[in-house]
C-alpha cells in the first residue's frame, strides 16, 4: 500500500487531525445555533498526545472553531507536505467528510487518510468504499492510530493492526477487533495545547455561569442497552483514576482559566466506589472551591447518599436521559426504568437541591400524538431547569438503527439529515414512526420547547440566572424564537 510514496525526509509522517467543518447553523438550524456550543474534540487530542510519545510532528485543526474551509485544508496539506490525515466523523458530518476527502485525493493522491469516529466505527466497509479514504480507524483509536502511523513510517503491511478496515490491492480488509483498553490512564492526558482552547464553549443548557467551561473524559463504555445507543468504547465502564481527573481539573483551572467543568461519561454513577472516592479526591484537592461541575448520569444509578457527596464535591447539575413519558415507549427502547422511578429520583435530586438537566425523545417507535403530549407534560410534571426534546434518529451502530432498516422503515440513508434538532432545520428526518408526519413531528419539536419553557415558573428561574449582558441576550433571543412557534399543527 505505501511502496510508491517516497519516504519523508522527517524521521516520522508528518499528521494532520481534523474535526471537520460542520457549523452550529448546519447541527442546530438557523434559530437554534445561537444555544449550541463548541465542545474541545478531545478524542482527537487524545490521538494527538499518544502520536505524540512517538516523536511524530502532529497538528490538529478544529475547522467549526477555526473556520477552516475544505479548501483552506487543501493548501496546508499540499503546502506542508502532509503525509498523514486522520478525521473524526459523526454521522451529519459524512457529507462533509465525503466531500473533503475526494478534495484531497484529487490534489494529494499519496496523502493517507484515515477516518475514526461513532459513524466509521459502525459502518468501517461502507464507509471507505463510499468516501474513498485509506484506511478507517474502529473503536477506541489510540493505540491503533500509534500502529497505523508506524507502519505508514516503516512502509510495512496493516494487517497485523487490530481495529481498522483498509485498501489493498483494490480490495476492502477488515482486521482482527482491538481490545479495548482497561487503564485508561496509561493513555496521555489529551494533547489540549494543539487546540484552540480560548474559542471553546458549551450549550447555554450547561454552564451555570458566563466564562470557560472544561471538559475532562473520566470514563469510557456503558453497560446498558438502550436501543438508540451505540457502544463504540464497548459495554465495560473504564474509568480514569480520581488522581488524574483531579489533574486535569487543576490543568484546566489554572493553564486555561476554566470556572467551570464538565465530567464527561455516559453513566458517570454507575460505580459507586468510584464516584464516592473521585468526589472525596476532589474535596481533598479544594477543586470544590474552585469550581463547579456537571455531568451526565442515569437515574437508576442514583442514591441520595450518592448525590449529597456529589453536591458536596461541587456538582451543581445533573443531566438525565429520560426519553419518554410513556412506560410503554421507555418498554419498547429498553431503558429500563419507569415513569414511577424516574419521578422518585428526581423528587430526592430537587431535594439535596442539584439542578436537573433532562433529555426528552420525540417520534419513538409506535409513538402517536397523545404519547408525545404525555411526554411533554411529564417533562412538566417533573420540572428540571432545563429540558431539551430531540427527535429520535436511528443512528448506524445502534440497535434501533439495525431494526428499522430491517423492517424498511428507514425513508433516508442521506446521513446529513440524521439530526436529533432536525425539526430546526430545513433537512429531511430519516425515520417517522408511522401515523405521523414530517410537517407534524417537526412542529411538535418546536412545540415541546414553547410549552415547557414558556411557563411562568421558568421566567423566574432565567431571571435568577442572568449574570451578564450576554447571558440576557440569549435569553431574550430564546423568548423571541419560541413566541413564533405555530401551536395549530400541534394542538392538543
Amino acid at each position: 500500500m505505501f511502496t510508491k510514496k517516497e519516504k519523508s525526509s522527517s524521521l516520522t509522517p508528518k499528521i494532520l487531525l481534523i474535526n471537520p467543518p460542520y457549523t452550529l447553523e448546519e447541527r442546530y438550524g438557523k434559530n437554534l445555533k445561537h444555544f449550541g456550543g463548541n465542545a474541545e474534540p478531545l478524542g482527537l487530542a487524545y490521538i494527538a498526545a499518544a502520536a505524540l510519545q512517538d516523536g511524530h510532528e502532529i497538528e490538529i485543526i478544529d475547522a467549526p472553531v477555526q473556520n477552516f474551509t475544505s479548501e483552506m485544508i487543501q493548501k496546508k496539506i499540499i503546502n506542508e507536505k502532509i503525509e498523514l490525515v486522520g478525521f473524526t466523523m459523526l454521522t451529519p458530518m459524512y457529507n462533509n467528510v465525503k466531500r473533503i476527502v475526494g478534495d484531497i485525493k484529487q490534489n494529494c493522491p499519496e496523502t493517507i487518510i484515515v477516518i475514526g469516529g461513532a459513524h466509521a466505527s459502525a459502518l468501517p466497509e461502507e464507509t471507505i468504499s463510499d468516501i474513498k479514504n485509506d484506511i478507517v480507524c474502529i473503536g477506541e483509536g489510540e493505540n491503533t492510530f500509534r500502529e497505523i502511523a508506524k507502519a505508514i513510517e516503516e512502509k510495512k503491511d496493516l494487517t497485523q493492526i487490530k481495529g481498522i478496515c483498509f485498501r489493498q490491492n483494490n480490495q476492502i480488509i477488515r482486521t482482527a477487533p482491538r481490545p479495548f483498553e482497561k487503564s485508561l490512564d496509561v493513555f496521555p492526558p489529551p494533547a489540549r495545547h494543539l487546540l484552540p482552547m480560548d474559542k471553546y464553549f458549551l450549550t447555554a443548557t450547561r454552564v451555570k455561569k458566563s466564562g470557560y467551561c472544561g471538559t475532562v473524559i473520566v470514563a469510557r463504555g456503558c453497560p446498558f442497552g438502550c436501543s438508540y445507543c451505540s457502544h463504540p468504547f464497548g459495554r465495560t465502564f473504564r474509568a480514569h483514576s480520581p488522581e488524574r481527573i483531579v489533574n486535569e481539573i487543576n490543568e484546566l483551572i489554572e493553564k486555561y482559566g476554566a470556572v467551570q467543568i464538565n465530567l464527561e461519561a455516559d453513566t458517570l454513577t454507575i460505580n459507586k466506589d468510584f464516584i464516592m472516592s473521585l468526589c472525596d479526591k476532589m474535596i481533598e484537592n479544594n477543586i470544590h472551591k474552585k469550581i463547579k461541575w456537571t455531568c451526565e448520569s442515569r437515574i437508576d444509578t442514583l442514591s441520595e447518599e450518592m448525590l449529597v457527596k456529589m453536591k458536596e464535591a461541587g456538582c451543581w447539575q445533573i443531566s438525565i436521559g429520560v426519553e419518554s413519558g410513556v412506560d410503554r415507549l421507555l418498554k419498547i427502547i429498553n431503558k429500563g426504568e419507569t415513569k414511577k422511578e424516574i419521578e422518585e429520583k428526581v423528587k430526592i435530586i430537587h431535594k439535596v437541591g442539584i439542578s436537573i438537566r433532562a433529555f426528552f425523545m420525540l417520534g419513538l417507535p409506535s409513538e402517536t400524538r397523545e404519547d408525545s403530549f404525555e411526554t411533554i407534560k411529564f417533562a412538566q410534571k417533573l420540572n428540571p431547569d432545563w429540558a431539551q426534546f430531540t427527535i429520535t434518529i436511528p443512528y448506524p451502530g445502534t440497535p434501533l438503527f439495525d431494526i428499522l432498516k430491517k423492517s424498511e422503515e428507514i425513508n433516508s440513508f442521506d446521513w446529513k439529515n440524521y439530526k436529533t434538532w432536525g425539526g430546526w432545520t430545513e433537512d429531511n428526518i430519516p425515520y417517522i414512526t408511522k401515523g405521523r408526519t414530517l410537517e407534524e413531528l417537526k412542529s411538535m419539536q418546536k412545540y415541546a420547547l414553547k410549552k415547557f419553557y414558556l411557563r411562568p415558573s421558568m421566567f423566574i428561574k432565567f431571571f435568577k440566572r442572568i449574570d451578564s449582558f450576554a447571558t440576557l441576550k440569549k435569553y431574550i433571543i430564546g423568548l423571541l424564537i419560541l413566541l413564533k412557534v405555530n401551536k395549530s399543527q400541534t394542538s392538543e
